[in-house]
């Protein structure tokens, strides 16, 4: 019974510092973020936090992961343009639905870093779990994933930057004609 009561606190401590880790990173920068705030913030001590988390750094990783892991559950293959084509548009869909933090991850500078540590956990385990795909050798395959990933973010900040003046549709719809097939599909001759 102890026990119960024991993962009940636990769950909702661990609630109280991600929301409250949530909230800063929505509000400021990553290197303004301080475990003195973030514990003054979410009611709690320092001796507290550091039970659950050795450092920032500590939860921001967790984050990450869980970010990552989400994407990555979205079974996804690389072997034809269909399933390019809906990636993207997963891609967009969950970066325009899920929470301002994760746009600000995305969007925003100082968490530039922390967003290209994301992506490369996910293209990692696409490159692993699409071999051969692309029938490239493992360097031009390198490219190919680095140009998806990176693409993919960069015209999502733009859609943000512009204030999405775009509807989800059109920008994935353009983003994919982008990325499917360049230049060349835009360009009216």
């Amino acid at each position: 019974m102890d026990k119960k009561k024991t993962d009940l606190r636990v769950i909702k401590t661990k609630k109280a510092i991600k929301d409250t880790f949530y909230e800063m990173i929505s509000e400021m920068d990553y290197h303004e973020i301080t475990i003195k705030e973030l514990t003054a913030r979410a009611m709690i001590n320092r001796n507290t936090f550091y039970l659950h988390y050795d450092s920032i750094e500590s939860l921001m990783e967790e984050l990450q992961a869980e970010i990552a892991d989400k994407f990555i559950r979205t079974q996804a293959s690389y072997r034809s343009m269909e399933d390019i084509k809906n990636m993207i548009k997963v891609f967009f869909e969950q970066g325009a639905s899920t929470s301002p933090v994760n746009e600000k991850l995305l969007c925003n500078g100082s968490y530039q870093f922390i967003y290209n540590e994301i992506n490369e956990k996910i293209m990692q385990y696409r490159k692993k779990t699409n071999k051969d795909a692309f029938g490239l050798d493992e360097a031009a395959e390198n490219i190919v994933y680095a140009f998806y990933g990176n693409v993919s973010a960069i015209l999502f900040r733009q859609w943000v930057k512009d204030g999405k003046k775009l509807t989800l549709e059109q920008v994935t719809d353009l983003a994919t004609k982008l990325i499917c097939n360049g230049m060349s599909s835009v360009i009216k001759e």
